[in-house]
């Protein structure tokens, strides 16, 4: 049971990920939303979940989308429960914020001429 929960969580990532990386958000968040309300009891799967929404904010970072960045870690913390997860995942969550922060600040500073 638990090896089909984890295949199926799997395989729904790849697809969601290439509905990310196309740019079509009118599919992505409906079927991102149903990835993270899968299976809310299993531990493995949240800290999968954390993980999946940190590499998107992160990768929205990437593109200079430092809105979406913030709110797939708002998503994560809303959505994933936090009694699931080890110091690791807790960590990489708040290295991801700071990287954000930072993006934010630099995004803020002049343009030179």
């Amino acid at each position: 049971m638990a090896r089909d929960a984890r295949e199926t969580f799997a395989e729904r990532v790849k697809e969601i990920d290439s509905l990310f990386r196309k740019g079509d958000l009118k599919a992505f968040w409906p079927r991102l939303r149903t990835l993270v309300r899968m299976a809310p009891d299993r531990t493995d799967l949240s800290r999968k979940k954390s993980h999946y929404l940190v590499s998107l904010a992160w990768r929205s970072v990437l593109r200079g989308d430092l809105a979406s960045a913030r709110r797939f870690l708002a998503y994560a913390d809303r959505h994933v429960n936090p009694t699931h997860l080890t110091p690791y995942f807790v960590r990489e969550r708040a290295e991801h914020r700071r990287r954000l922060e930072a993006a934010e600040a630099r995004a803020q500073e002049p343009k030179g001429p």
